[in-house]
């Protein structure tokens, strides 16, 4: 009997954001808020400041937003299909929910971003700082981190499995219990990264990244 093929992993593929071709403009942050609630639809949304600000959700769908200042907001959910993000601060943000499908994220500052439950499909994080990200816990669907700054960042438990993290810092990231089967860390640096054996069957890894995790789990190479 011929032993079995190894199995390819499945071709990754990321939806992007089904934006529309024209948008409304928002002047203010007054003419989006709704009591307690954010909701911007098809929108281009610039330079707005909610910094600091308390609401109960923030939605938003077939929108672009250009350096949106979030930092030290708290929110009750955020709520974001078909949405891109540029030059945006969501720094030390709270989240209680935050469920995103078919988002962007570019060039923006994530650093100490915190939420409790996390549901992302097709979300992808471009040339942003992501470092000590709490995100444990969470679901990551077809989504994509590329050359962005992970270190230190919180993913215990979380299910990354085809997901693509390429060329990102993920030094010092805490990734055990994370379910990892076909996650690609190639090109990414993982130096002190916290993961268990168990965790990484199944991880696609490049030859010196295979290097340093044996070192990692404690193995002699000679």
């Amino acid at each position: 009997m011929k032993p079995p093929k190894p199995r390819k992993p499945a071709a990754f593929q990321r939806d992007a954001p089904d934006l529309p071709a024209a948008f409304l403009e928002a002047a203010a942050a007054e003419a989006l808020l709704r009591d307690d609630d954010f909701i911007a639809e098809a929108q281009l949304v610039q330079g707005l400041d909610l910094r600091n600000r308390s609401l109960r959700s923030f939605r938003a769908q077939g929108s672009l937003f250009e350096n949106l200042q979030l930092s030290g907001g708290q929110f009750g959910s955020i709520v974001w299909r078909d949405v891109r993000l540029t030059g945006c601060d969501l720094a030390n943000v709270l989240a209680h929910r935050i469920s995103l499908v078919r988002v962007e994220f570019i060039a923006c500052r994530l650093t100490g971003f915190r939420t409790a439950a996390l549901d992302w499909h097709d979300v992808l994080i471009e040339d942003c700082d992501a470092a000590y990200a709490q995100l444990q816990g969470g679901l990551f669907h077809a989504c994509e981190f590329r050359r962005s700054n992970c270190r230190e960042a919180d993913l215990q438990q979380a299910g990354l499995g085809g997901c693509l993290l390429r060329g990102c810092n993920l030094a010092r990231a805490d990734l055990r219990g994370a379910r990892l089967q076909d996650a690609d860390f190639r090109d990414s640096d993982i130096d002190g990264m916290l993961v268990g054996l168990a965790d990484l069957q199944g991880a696609i890894v490049d030859a010196p990244q295979a290097v340093s995790l044996a070192r990692l789990m404690g193995l002699q190479i000679r």
